[in-house]
């Protein structure tokens, strides 16, 4: 087995490349999947922080949502910009900075939901920060969605990835809730 081969089962994808700036779309069954479990009120203000082309904004704003999208491509770091009006944060980071997007979440203060790979809690040196803050809910999805979507067709994605939700309201908060998410059919 060669190193791009063991990448990609592992879960890279260097048989094509990094997209630029960490750019991977959002397949809208994935956001889709989030929303039908958290069933947010129409009202509710969703900041979209990581929002890149504006995948999620628009699957969100179909539910209903008033969203706000960023993104660092736009001159607005979500690490260092001044926190957006908004009830929810909603993002699926670029996994390099999900530890950063978390801790950036806990400090504004908001609820919140970050899309992650799977094994992101597999790391002792992310102990720590589960045990500060634990997300209320782990929702792995139950397919592997194809983030190259967009550029190469329908391919055969090798990524398990995980919504993690903190501070929801109406959701029980003590310890952390493990609930598979089946994929929805749009």
């Amino acid at each position: 087995m060669n190193g791009t081969e063991a990448s990609r089962i592992s879960g890279g994808n260097s048989a094509y490349g990094r997209a630029k700036g960490d750019l991977y779309p959002t397949p809208p069954e994935v956001t889709y999947a989030l929303l039908d479990f958290l069933g947010l009120p129409g009202n509710t203000r969703i900041w979209e922080p990581a929002c890149g082309n504006g995948d999620m904004v628009r699957e969100m704003e179909a539910w209903g949502y008033q969203v706000t999208g960023t993104d660092i491509s736009m001159g607005q770091d979500f690490l260092t910009v001044s926190p957006v009006s908004c009830d929810w944060i909603i993002t699926n980071p670029p996994f390099s900075l999900s530890e950063g997007f978390i801790r950036r979440c806990q400090y504004i203060g908001k609820p919140f939901a970050l899309l992650l790979k799977s094994q992101f809690w597999h790391a002792r040196k992310r102990l720590e920060l589960f045990q500060e803050d634990p997300p209320a809910w782990v929702l792995p999805l139950t397919w592997r969605p194809d983030f190259l979507f967009k550029t190469r067709g329908r391919g055969a994605p090798l990524m398990d990835v995980l919504w993690c939700v903190w501070a929801a309201p109406g959701l029980p908060r003590f310890g952390t809730h493990y609930q598979p998410l089946g994929r929805p059919e749009l």
